[in-house]
């Protein structure tokens, strides 16, 4: 009786011993999914922002050159981009708050907003292209590699000159404004988004 009774809390102890760092683990998981999903939110609505801002520079690259300014408007749209840019992850690590404690969490949150905003500048772009505005010239240039009797052949199945060249247009603003113009959007928003903790810091 003695021999059951020292082993029986033994074995007690050994299995809380076993099962709190389990629970460390669990509480540790939880909380960085937690801090993840935390700033999902902030980095959303900081890509609004910064895809409207992106809306508005493509507006600005339609204007046409005017005579009495001594550049196009046009020129404003590459250092537009630059401060959209870094606007928008900047606004993403202010949203945030204090979910924010360190340049690693800015980045990301700056990443995300930045990707998200470059993803809603590429299908407006895909938009604009689908109606001529954008890739004008893109997607006659793919008309022009063809022949004439390639061009008569690809008329036969359906594909007309005019959906050759909207299709290459939309497929150029895919690739011009969408997947680089997201990834660079992206990586000067985590730039963006890194200078908050040090500037309220």
């Amino acid at each position: 009786m003695t021999v059951e009774m020292t082993v029986t809390p033994q074995r007690r102890k050994q299995t809380g011993v076993v099962s709190s760092p389990g629970r460390q683990q669990k509480s540790k998981r939880s909380q960085k999914n937690q801090s993840a999903g935390s700033i999902i939110v902030p980095g959303l609505k900081a890509s609004l922002a910064g895809g409207f801002g992106f809306l508005f520079l493509m507006l600005i690259g339609l204007i046409p050159p005017v005579e009495n300014l001594p550049i196009s408007l046009a020129f404003l749209v590459v250092p537009g981009f630059l401060v959209v840019c870094l606007s928008t992850g900047l606004l993403a690590s202010i949203l945030a708050g204090d979910r924010v404690e360190n340049s690693h969490q800015g980045g990301k949150v700056g990443w995300m907003a930045g990707f998200w905003a470059g993803i809603f500048g590429g299908i407006v772009a895909m938009i604009m292209a689908a109606f001529g505005i954008y890739m004008a010239n893109f997607g006659q240039g793919i008309v022009n590699q063809f022949t004439p009797d390639q061009l008569q052949t690809f008329t036969r199945y359906g594909l007309t000159p005019e959906t050759i060249a909207l299709t290459g247009r939309v497929f150029g603003a895919l690739l011009v404004y969408g997947f680089a113009g997201s990834l660079v959007s992206a990586l000067l928003s985590a730039f963006g988004g890194m200078i908050y903790p040090k500037l309220s810091g």
